[in-house]
């Protein structure tokens, strides 16, 4: 910021009197003629910021009357009737002229940035306003440690927020690290949390996850939002919806199957549009290509592709279809599993040599012939198949027995 000129009436002001408060009620009223307590429309915005200026330049020691009076400024600035633009010229003033002594002013630079956090968002300067509450120190200003304050778990809330903001502004890593603080700080407030903000806690952590693609978790937090009573039926059929949409895109695993069936199994399911496309999941039944138009519509653009530009839903589906094909077949080439799958000879191949290496399918690879071999990953059906194949070698055993000697034949019979 330029060098502000300082304010002839405010030297005269501090040269008349040296007593804090004939200081402070001079300079009320001077405030009045400049910043009055309800001032409508535009006010001087360069001179108020001059006096300000010059006041905090002027006194020294105590700071008692400068402190007095930016609160005095801060309290006419939360005037509904008073222009926003020039709201915000002044609390971006008072800031940069403090901003060297900002331990001093602690309370009213608090509430200058909530102020400015406020303007900002109505602008559509979504990331201008999480930077702004961000600078806030709430682990000293008082706003945010009074015992009403704790009890209304201040901290958290304002962590939310700037969870939010950040979210809207794609600044995912940032946001993360706030909703970790948030989970922090709902630690020490306990059970006297207001229930609204846990639920909006954990709207939050749905969200970071989600955004992250770690779509298993966000599932999971989805789902449990979808199940919580506080919430209106609406936003718990929404938030179902959106369990569904992450369970399809996450990766197949133990915590992901659970999931599927509990989802599969909800009595509320069946009214969300891809339910369709659950149900083949959990029934391991083949997915076609035209049966994903809908959903894919739904998609957010984090969801579309992963961080190399790969469709995640292309690379879900195909894998599950590869596990259905598994339960339909004994064996199947290459080439009609590639056409199937909608990509080429090597690409199914290479697709189904990953799925073993990682145990996510059972089976193994003729390169020779170019077939996939299935395996029976059921341990009882194994155990059963083995116990059929003895038994029937038992059989043959006793009849080339018979044929040799039929006078066994009774014996054995």
């Amino acid at each position: 910021m330029t060098e502000i000129e300082r304010s002839a009436e405010v030297a005269e002001i501090f040269a008349q009197d040296t007593d804090h408060k004939a200081q402070f009620e001079t300079l009320s009223k001077l405030c009045n003629k400049y910043l009055p307590v309800n001032a409508i429309g535009r006010v001087d915005t360069n001179e108020i910021i001059k006096i300000i200026d010059t006041v905090i330049a002027l006194e020294t020691g105590s700071m008692v009357v400068s402190r007095q009076f930016v609160s005095l400024i801060t309290e006419r600035l939360d005037n509904p009737n008073l222009e926003s633009e020039c709201i915000k010229l002044i609390a971006e003033g008072i800031l940069s002229i403090i901003k060297t002594r900002t331990i001093s002013y602690e309370d009213q630079v608090c509430i200058l940035r909530l102020m400015l956090a406020s303007l900002y968002e109505k602008e559509g300067r979504i990331k201008d306003a999480a930077q702004a509450l961000i600078a806030i120190n709430s682990d000293t200003s008082p706003k945010f440690n009074s015992p009403q304050a704790t009890k209304e778990g201040a901290k958290a809330l304002l962590c939310i927020r700037i969870t939010k903001l950040l979210l809207d502004c794609a600044e995912i890593d940032e946001a993360e690290q706030y909703v970790n603080r948030t989970s922090l700080l709902m630690i020490e407030v306990g059970s006297t949390a207001n229930p609204e903000i846990q639920i909006e806690h954990k709207a939050l952590q749905a969200r970071v996850c989600d955004a992250k693609r770690r779509f298993v978790e966000a599932a999971q937090r989805y789902y449990e939002l979808s199940v919580t009573e506080q919430l209106p039926m609406s936003d718990r059929i929404t938030a179902l919806g959106k369990a569904i949409v992450c369970v399809l895109l996450a990766k197949p695993g133990p915590q992901r199957s659970r999931l599927l069936t509990i989802i599969f199994k909800d009595d509320r399911a069946p009214s969300c549009p891809s339910f369709e496309i659950i149900a083949k999941m959990y029934l391991t039944k083949v997915i076609h290509k035209d049966e994903l138009a809908e959903f894919e519509s739904q998609l957010q653009p984090h969801q579309k592709a992963d961080e190399h530009g790969e469709s995640i839903l292309k690379g879900v589906i195909q894998e599950h279809n590869i596990t259905a094909v598994s339960q339909l077949h004994i064996n199947i080439k290459f080439k009609t599993l590639g056409m199937l799958l909608g990509v080429d000879t090597d690409a199914a191949e290479s697709m189904a040599g990953e799925m073993i290496a990682s145990e996510r399918l059972h089976g193994y690879i003729d390169q020779t012939n170019g077939v996939l071999h299935f395996e029976d990953a059921n341990p009882m059906r194994v155990w059963d198949g083995q116990i059929l194949g003895t038994l029937e070698q038992v059989n043959k055993v006793s009849d080339m027995i018979v044929a040799q000697h039929p006078q066994f034949a009774t014996f054995l019979s």
